[in-house]
C-alpha cells in the first residue's frame, strides 16, 4: 500500500538519505516518547528516543522496523502552532503538515467573532486554507445571519453552516476537504469537532461530551490528538478544544487577517504609528468616522501588539543563546 494515501510528498521524500534500513511512518497519536504511525502496510508502536525529539501528531518519521525505534523525525512543511499560556514563548504544534484547518464555532452559545480571528491568526501562519464552521445549526434558528455577519466581516475564507446531528450542510463541508489531504479541526471545547469528524466518517470514532446546560460551556473529550482516514482519502484531525489561544504567528499575519484596518495604516503620519493617540493616525481617523468596526479594531490592536511582543521575546531568547 503506498504511503500517498497518508500525504506523503516530493518535499519528504528529499529528505531521504543514509537510512536504507529504516521505514517510513505518519504519526497518527503521540505522547512524550511514543508514537503510533501510519506504515505503508499497518500501523506501528515506535519508542522516541530523546536524541530523537519530540513528535507531533502528522509529523513523518523514520523508525526502525525490528526494533520500532524512532531514528528520525522528518522536518514539516507546515505546523498549526500556539504560544503555551504563561509563557513568554513556548511553541507548542498542535498539527503538523497540514493542507486545510476547519475552524470550528458552536451557534447553540453566543458566536465570538473574535476568538475565529485568533484562530486565523494562527491558521494563515500556518500556511493552511482556513474553513470556518459554524457547527449546531440546529440549535439556532439564526444561524444564516450569523454567517452573514462573517462573510461581511471578511469574505475571503468559505463559512458553513452544519449540523452533525441532522446532517444539514455536511456535503458540503466534505466537499471542501483536501483530496488525498490533511485537514485539522480546531475550536474551543463543546464545539462538536469529535461530532463532526463522527459525521464525515460516519461512525462513531470519537468520543462525544456533553454540554453544561447552564452555561453552554463544553467538557475536554478530546484530550489526545489522532490524525484519522476519511473514505474519500482525507485524512481529519480533531485538536483537543482551547478555550483561549495565544497564536503563534506574527505582526504581518495580524495585518493580513484585518486587511481593510491594516491598509489604513499605511497612510498614517507616524511610520511607526501605535495606533493609539498619535496625532494623524489614519485608523483612529476611521474609526471616529464610523467606517471600521471597533470591536474588530481592538481584535487587530490587541493581536497585533501580542504578536510584537512575542517577536520581542523570541528575539532575545536567540540572543541569549547565542
Amino acid at each position: 500500500m503506498s504511503l500517498d494515501r497518508y500525504g506523503w510528498g516530493p518535499f519528504f521524500q528529499r529528505q531521504l538519505s543514509g537510512t536504507p534500513s529504516a521505514e517510513i511512518g505518519r504519526v497518527r497519536l503521540a505522547t512524550v516518547r511514543k508514537a503510533h504511525v501510519y506504515a505503508a502496510d499497518r500501523t506501528v508502536a515506535v519508542s522516541l528516543p530523546r536524541n530523537v525529539g519530540a513528535a507531533a501528531v502528522g509529523d513523518w518519521l523514520l523508525f526502525d522496523p525490528k526494533k520500532r525505534i524512532a531514528r528520525k523525525v522528518l522536518a514539516r512543511r507546515n505546523a498549526l502552532a500556539r504560544n503555551r499560556p504563561g509563557h513568554a514563548a513556548k511553541r507548542q504544534v498542535l498539527a503538523a503538515n497540514i493542507d486545510a484547518a476547519l475552524i470550528v464555532a458552536a451557534l447553540d452559545r453566543e458566536l465570538r467573532p473574535r476568538q475565529i480571528e485568533r484562530y486565523l491568526t494562527s491558521v494563515l501562519a500556518s500556511g493552511a486554507a482556513p474553513v470556518i464552521v459554524l457547527n449546531k445549526a440546529d440549535a439556532c434558528p439564526t444561524s444564516e445571519k450569523a454567517a452573514r455577519m462573517l462573510r461581511k466581516a471578511d469574505s475571503r475564507y468559505p463559512v458553513i453552516i452544519t449540523s452533525a446531528t441532522t446532517g444539514q450542510g455536511m456535503g458540503a463541508l466534505e466537499e471542501l476537504l483536501p483530496r488525498c489531504g490533511t485537514a485539522a479541526l480546531a475550536g474551543p471545547s463543546g464545539a462538536g469537532k469529535s461530532s463532526l469528524v463522527n459525521a464525515l466518517l460516519q461512525s462513531d470514532h470519537l468520543a462525544v461530551g456533553s454540554v453544561r446546560s447552564q452555561d453552554s460551556r463544553g467538557k475536554h473529550t478530546t484530550t489526545r490528538r489522532e490524525l484519522v482516514v476519511h473514505p474519500n482519502g482525507c485524512l481529519l484531525m480533531d485538536i483537543p478544544g482551547i478555550r483561549e489561544l495565544y497564536p503563534w504567528s506574527s505582526p504581518e499575519i495580524v495585518d493580513e487577517v484585518f486587511p481593510e484596518i491594516s491598509s489604513l495604516g499605511q497612510n498614517c503620519y507616524y511610520r511607526d504609528c501605535r495606533h493609539h493617540n498619535e496625532p494623524g493616525c489614519s485608523i483612529r481617523a476611521a474609526e471616529q468616522e464610523g467606517t471600521i468596526d471597533a470591536d474588530r479594531l481592538a481584535s487587530f490592536l490587541e493581536l497585533r501588539h501580542e504578536q510584537e511582543d512575542l517577536q520581542r521575546s523570541v528575539g532575545e531568547r536567540r540572543s541569549g543563546a547565542a
